[in-house]
């Protein structure tokens, strides 16, 4: 792994999905987004990952019904966090830059988010958080 790489602390939330029942999908949000590597080892321990969880739960503003109240926090690399459908489907989605999975890489306005430590990384791995936040007065 290189010094460069980062990793992201999301916080996830289970759902029954309503069209399909007994199934389940998860909600993320991001807390600390372009967290660098050397810091892993504060955030990577159960205690850690409880106090934040703790926190996230005591604090989140739950509007939907089918909420399962199922939580837990996740650290996820950069790769895994900034793919994109292009990176996933090659020719077939070729210039498609999105996020494959919404960890929330494209708003800082989710209720958990708590930081990003590299804006730039943010902006030169998800080009499309640059154009919302423009088409919204922000840049």
């Amino acid at each position: 792994m290189s010094k460069n790489k980062t990793f992201n602390v999301c916080y996830l939330r289970e759902y029954l999905d309503p069209e399909h029942q007994g199934d389940y999908f998860y909600a993320y949000e991001t807390i600390y987004r372009n967290v660098p590597e050397k810091y892993r080892s504060k955030f990577d321990n159960q205690k850690m990952k409880l106090k934040i969880l703790k926190h996230c739960d005591w604090n989140y503003k739950e509007t939907a019904t089918n909420f399962a109240n199922c939580t837990r926090v996740e650290l996820i690399d950069e790769d895994k966090y900034y793919t994109t459908y292009e990176e996933v489907f090659g020719d077939t989605a070729a210039g498609d830059k999105k996020m494959f999975n919404d960890y929330g890489q494209s708003y800082d306005t989710r209720q958990s988010f708590r930081k990003d430590f590299n804006k730039k990384l943010t902006y030169k791995r998800n080009p499309i958080k640059k154009i919302l936040e423009q088409e919204r007065g922000i840049h």
